[in-house]
C-alpha cells in the first residue's frame, strides 16, 4: 500500500531526541497526550539505550487494517515510530504506551541485543504449553495446547510471549518498567496521570501476551462476529490464559516493582474480552471517517 508523505509540522514537538513529526498542535488533549508519550519514552532506561545518540521520529498515520504501530529502525538514519491515528486519540495513555512496550520490545529493541539469536534457538519451532492451558489435550499433535513459532502468524509474538524465553523477559521487564514511571506520574501528580495508567497498561500487556499464546498468534480467531463459529471458546481460553499470566508476573514482582502490585487489573472473564474485542473494532471504524490528531496543514 502506497502511503502520502507525512506533513511535518513547523513547531516540533521533542523530548531530547525523540519527537512527533505531525501531531496537530491544535487540539489541547493530543498535544497533551503527544508530551505525555514523549516524556515516558524519553525517560525509560531501556529505551533510552536502545536509541542512543539517534533521533527518533514518531508519525500519526490514519491506518485500519494494519497493526496499530510499528517500529523500524534504520540503523544511523534513526528510528521511526508510525502510529495509527484512531489508537492514539481513542485509547488511554498506558494502552498506548502498553502497545509501544510490544512494539519496541517484541520486535527492534530485542533483536539489537547481542546473542539474542542464539539465546533464542532452544525456544524457536519448539512447542511450549500455554499457561492457563497446561492440563488440557485437545487431541492435538503435541497431545497438549500448545504455541509454536514454527506455525505462528508471526514468529517474534510467540517468542515474546513463551514465559522465560529471551524475548519474553525483555518485553516484561520493558513493560514493568513503563508501568513503573506511570506510578510515579500518578504519585507525583503529573497532570493527567491517574494511577488507571498502570492497570491500563498492565492489562495491555496480559491481554497481548494472553490472546497471542490462546490463540498462537491468529487472535482473530476470537473476534465477535457472525461467521466466527470457535470465537466463544477461543476468548474462554483468552481469559484464562490472562489470568495465569497476571498470576505469574504478580507472583514474580521484583522488589523495586512492588509499588504497582495493588494495581494490577481485575481478572478477566470471556465476557470482558468480547468487551475488549468490540471495543478496538469500534473505535478502527471510528478511525476509518477521520483523523483529527493528524496536522493537514501544507507546512
Amino acid at each position: 500500500m502506497q502511503r502520502s508523505v507525512p506533513v511535518v509540522q513547523r513547531m516540533k514537538l521533542a523530548q531530547g531526541r525523540i519527537a512527533f513529526t505531525n501531531v496537530a498542535l491544535k487540539y489541547p488533549e493530543y498535544m497533551e497526550k503527544a508530551g505525555r508519550l514523549l516524556q515516558l519514552l524519553a525517560g525509560h532506561s531501556m529505551i533510552r539505550s536502545y536509541l542512543g545518540e539517534r533521533d527518533c521520529s514518531i508519525t500519526l498515520e490514519k491506518r485500519t487494517t494494519e497493526t496499530p504501530a510499528d517500529v523500524i529502525d534504520k540503523g544511523e538514519e534513526g528510528v521511526f515510530v508510525n502510529l495509527a491515528s484512531y489508537y492514539f486519540e481513542n485509547y488511554d495513555i498506558g494502552y498506548i504506551a502498553g502497545m509501544l512496550c510490544h512494539e519496541f520490545g517484541i520486535h527492534p529493541l530485542t533483536v539489537s541485543k547481542p546473542h539474542m539469536a542464539q539465546e533464542e534457538d532452544g525456544f524457536r519451532g519448539m512447542p511450549f504449553r500455554v499457561p492457563g492451558l497446561e492440563s488440557e489435550d485437545r487431541g492435538g499433535p503435541d497431545g497438549f495446547v500448545s504455541m509454536n513459532s514454527a506455525n505462528a502468524k508471526q514468529a517474534d509474538h510467540v517468542l515474546g510471549a513463551i514465559p522465560g524465553s529471551p524475548r519474553y523477559t525483555v518485553y516484561r521487564d520493558l513493560a514493568l518498567e513503563m508501568a513503573q514511571m506511570l506510578l510515579r506520574d500518578a504519585e507525583t501528580r503529573v497532570q493527567g496521570a491517574r494511577e488507571q495508567d498502570v492497570t491500563d497498561l498492565l492489562d495491555c500487556f496480559l491481554m497481548d501476551v494472553a490472546s497471542i499464546a490462546a490463540t498462537n498468534d491468529d487472535r482473530k480467531r476470537g473476534l465477535p462476529v457472525f461467521t466466527n463459529r470457535e470465537g466463544e471458546a477461543v476468548r474462554r481460553d483468552i481469559a484464562t490464559v490472562y489470568n495465569a499470566y497476571k498470576q505469574r508476573l504478580a507472583n514474580g514482582l521484583p522488589a523495586d516493582r512492588q509499588g504497582i502490585a495493588p494495581l494490577f487489573p481485575q481478572d478477566k472473564t470471556p465476557q470482558a474480552v468480547k468487551a475488549d474485542f468490540q471495543t478496538l473494532m469500534a473505535r478502527i471504524a471510528k478511525g476509518a471517517f477521520r483523523a483529527w490528531s493528524i496536522d493537514n496543514s501544507e507546512g
